[in-house]
């Protein structure tokens, strides 16, 4: 390979690398298997962007993960108020929820007292101004569908808190927890899985 295409494609990796967050989380210190981190999420530059959510997880009838985007997080629990939205799995079914609006949706499993890793990846569509303008989700290759949740109603909820952070928390033994966020540029196809 010539150093000029070796040259774009250290580029290429550079701007990946700085358009992706990561987080896993610490294992838990307290009794009821609790454990959560926190991290940024990378900020769209003004043209359309896809933006990549997954939760990975180890999945029981009996745990619960979950991440949640929006603005102002930390060690704390997000406030409802500042939360665009929380997707994850819960004793079972995949969930997805507005705590600001008092909403929540579920979609049933695949075989949902099969314990083992499921992932849940979400793809969401940003417009100018980072305005969510699409939304998939995604498990085991086939779509989540959220019975009662309409599309158009989620990209307005979802779309009025800044998405600047993610946190991910499990409760009970969900086994490794991980969540990443990644921008992908216009015309990228984006899975959550």
């Amino acid at each position: 390979m010539d150093m000029k295409r070796t040259g774009i494609l250290m580029a290429m990796a550079a701007v990946l690398a700085a358009n992706a967050e990561a987080l896993t989380l610490p294992a838990p210190v307290h009794a009821d298997g609790e454990a959560s981190a926190w991290a940024g999420v990378p900020e769209a530059d003004g043209g359309s962007r896809t933006l990549k959510v997954t939760l990975s997880f180890d999945a029981s009838p009996a745990n619960s993960a979950e991440v949640a985007l929006g603005n102002g997080f930390g060690d704390d629990a997000p406030d409802p108020d500042n939360t665009a939205f929380i997707a994850g799995w819960d004793c079972g079914e995949f969930f997805i929820r507005c705590d600001r609006l008092r909403k929540r949706f579920t979609a049933p499993a695949p075989d949902p007292s099969a314990p083992g890793p499921r992932t849940l990846p979400a793809a969401v569509r940003l417009g100018r101004g980072g305005v969510p303008v699409h939304a998939a989700f995604e498990s085991d290759g086939a779509p989540v569908v959220f019975g009662g949740l309409d599309t158009g109603d989620f990209l307005s909820w979802a779309g009025q808190c800044g998405w600047e952070n993610m946190r991910a928390v499990s409760r009970g033994s969900a086994g490794s927890v991980s969540a990443e966020a990644r921008l992908h540029a216009e015309g990228s196809v984006v899975i959550w899985r």
